[in-house]
This record gives C-alpha cells, structure tokens and sequence, in this order.
C-alpha cells in the first residue's frame, strides 16, 4: 500500500504544475492529454471508448482545481518523518521500489515540473544507469513522454508508449511506402489482432528499446550549459530547436537507438524509429531517414553507419557552435540564430 499523504502530495503537485503549464499547450493538445489522463487515472486501455457524460465533468472539475492552484507552489515530499523535494527521487525512491512502486519527476517541455508515481514492470542496471520499465502510472500530470531520465537513473513509461503507438499504427494503415507496410506486416494487420493483442505488446517491446537507448544517449551527450540555454528559452521557438538538437545528437551517437540497430542488423528497430518519428522531427530530418530507409532496404549497413556519422557530427558541430555563442553573446544571440539552423544548416 502506498502512503495516502505521498499520494496527496504527489497529487497536488501534478494540479500545481498542470494550473501554472496548461496555457503553454495548443487547445486540441490539451483537449487529448485531458483525455489520455481521463482514461488513464480509470486504468482504461488505449482502444477502450469513454462517454462524453462521464468525461466532461471530470474536466470541469480539473479546470476549477487549475483555478484554485493559479501561482501556487510545489509542496515537499514527506516519508517517514523526512522531507524531501519534489525532484528527489533518490530519497523518494529509497522508499518506494522496495514496495513495487516508482516515483519519477523532471523538467519537460517549457520547463514544466512534471511527476508521475507508477507501478515497476521490471528493474535492470544498463550501462551504469538505473532503467525502471514503468507499467500501470497511478499518479501522473497532463504531460507525458514515452521515457525520462535524471542522472543515471531512467525511466521507460510503458502507458505512454501504448496510447502513443496505438495511435501511430492506426494512421500509418492510412498511409503508403515501404516502411510502414514492413512494419505492418512484421507485426500483422491491426484488424487481424485479437485480445490480449499480444501482436501490439510486440511493438510495445521493440519500441521501449529506442526509448532506452535514447535516454541513455541523452545522459552520455549531455553538457550543462545545454541545459542552462533551455532554461532562458522561456516557452520560445527556441527551446523546441535546442530540445530537437540534443535529440538528434543522442539518437545518431555511439549510444543511440539508429547506431544500436546497425549494430544488431535490426530493421524492425529502425523502420520502427523512422515510422515513429513527430511531425516536427520529420520535417527536419527528412532527407536523412530517406537515406537510411533506402540502404535498409537493400540491408546497406555500411552506408546507414556512414550516413549516421556524417548526421552526429553534423549536430554536434551545431551544438559547440550554438554553445560558443552563448558564451560569448548571451541567449538573445543564440534566440536570432537557431530559425537559420534549420532553415540551411551549420557547417
């Protein structure tokens, strides 16, 4: 059993960061995250349906909550007669784990304080890093990614990676090309599963894999000034230019999810990663997954690790070339320039 003034705090803290965060969210944004958590704090799968009965009084009631908490602070953790921060999930941890439970907390999009509390699927020690695969959440604020990560320790939140492929898979039956009917035919058809759906949890398994290897690339590239110029961006385009520059260094490194599937020879992996890839993400690195899909089809090997060395070094150059602006001429300066980066690329 968990401890009911954990599970208050906690509570109270994803209201406090969703009041002060939920404005930065385009409303169809918010209108699915709502949803999303709707169905999630009921323990509804991805392709379960709600009413619209139900689900709108829940959001009138989260909407009066957000009012009440406006401008209000995060509280401290308390366990055992000790306080602990909100991002100390060490401390918090030293007392959850060994009841089957983990507490996760970080900084997302827009710098919005960001917890969740969920059920450990499994523990496994990866590279010197602490991985927590993450099953049932039953706490958790409005934002959700499909990993985390804080230091050595990294969390694969497996609710996540449902909702989101669940809705990936069905929008690539909609669409044509080599790589989504190899996905498809990997894993058979969606209309051709039944309950439990064991051909989707298959997915699911392949997925959580870049996710790990992300995070984990994440950490190994991290710098700390990278992260202070994040902390100026102050809800910018900027931030989403900066945030997509560490991403695509931790997935075209040493450590990432492309270079792991050259290495095991994995085309469900990569085809998955490209497949997998936002919208935002695909506008930027379109030429290049082009690239690697065409050698994968011909199981190009050489040609993907010459084409992933050529894109790391490639963001990283852009990476020290941003960070010796922001030495010498502050934020404001990296602020003009990070538009042109995507527009023609640094050298």
């Amino acid at each position: 059993m968990l401890d009911t003034e954990l599970l208050d705090t906690v509570r109270y803290n994803c209201n406090v960061s969703d009041a002060n965060y939920w404005g930065y969210f385009s409303l169809c944004s918010l209108l699915l995250r709502l949803r999303e958590l709707f169905k999630i704090e009921r323990n509804l799968e991805p392709w379960d349906s709600v009413k619209n009965e139900e689900i709108f009084p829940w959001i009138e009631k989260k909407e009066n909550t957000w009012k009440e908490l406006e401008n209000a602070s995060l509280t401290p953790v308390s366990l055992n007669g000790n306080s602990y921060s909100p991002f100390d999930i060490d401390g918090i941890n030293n007392y959850l784990v060994n009841n089957g439970f983990v507490y996760g907390a970080g900084y997302a999009l827009f710098m919005k304080p960001s917890f969740f509390i969920g059920t450990i699927n499994r523990f496994e020690k990866i590279d010197g890093y602490n991985v927590y695969v993450v099953d049932k959440e039953i706490l958790r604020d409005i934002f959700s990614s499909p990993g985390m990560s804080l230091g050595k320790t990294v969390y694969i939140r497996l609710t996540d990676i449902k909702y989101r492929l669940w809705e990936n898979i069905h929008s690539w039956l909609r669409k044509k090309g080599h790589i989504y009917e190899f996905i498809l035919s990997k894993f058979n058809h969606p209309s051709d599963w039944h309950y439990p759906f064991k051909e989707f949890y298959s997915i699911v398994d392949k997925y959580s894999n870049i996710v790990l290897y992300h995070e984990i690339a994440e950490q190994e590239e991290s710098l700390p000034l990278w992260d202070e110029i994040i902390k100026e961006c102050d809800n910018s385009k900027t931030e989403h230019i900066i945030r997509g520059i560490r991403d695509f260094i931790a997935d075209f490194s040493e450590k990432g999810p492309v270079y792991r599937a050259l290495v095991e020879r994995d085309k469900e992996l990569l085809y998955l990663y490209i497949a997998s890839q936002g919208a935002y993400q695909k506008k930027i690195l379109q030429p290049v997954l082009s690239q690697i899909e065409k050698a994968c089809s011909t199981n190009d090997w050489e040609n993907i690790e010459q084409i992933r060395t050529l894109e790391f070094k490639k963001w990283k150059n852009n990476q020290e070339h941003i960070l010796e602006l922001f030495k010498l001429k502050g934020f404001e300066e990296v602020k003009n320039l990070t538009d042109k980066i995507f527009e023609v690329g640094l050298n």
